[in-house]
């Protein structure tokens, strides 16, 4: 598997549960532990503040998105994410972290272009080590 710490500078959260938000939040920060972590419930406003916070101070960073959320999809934020401009874009490693075990889902996933994992819910604290350290 990819392994992304090298420089990770922040990692974002986009997920319409709370919960998971902290949890996810909590085994991070158990991994990555001088990372910055902000995360989102409201998929528009994780989108606002990438476009504004990297438009003035780009970071190494990691999106982890859920796919599953009213409103505004995982894939909709993809959609919207993709006509972001470059300077942007290349600041980003992009993780799906879903409870969908749908064989679409995760075929989408794996030739979207700006999708580098797959990750099912729930985190744990062995996959992070693999993911961020390569452990």
């Amino acid at each position: 598997m990819l392994t992304i710490y090298n420089h990770l500078e922040r990692i974002i959260l986009i997920d319409d549960d709370a919960g998971n938000n902290t949890a996810s939040k909590i085994f991070l920060k158990r991994v990555v532990l001088e990372t910055e972590i902000v995360a989102f419930t409201d998929p528009a406003k994780g989108l606002d503040y990438i476009l504004a916070e990297y438009a003035v101070k780009p970071v190494k960073s990691v999106l982890l998105l859920d796919i599953n959320m009213p409103v505004i999809s995982g894939w909709d934020v993809l959609e919207k994410f993709a006509r972001y401009p470059d300077d942007i874009k290349k600041w980003f490693t992009i993780f799906i972290l879903t409870s969908s075990i749908n064989i679409d889902d995760k075929q989408r996933a794996a030739v979207h272009p700006l999708v580098s994992a797959y990750i099912e819910k729930p985190m744990t604290i062995g996959l992070l080590k693999n993911l961020f350290l390569g452990d």
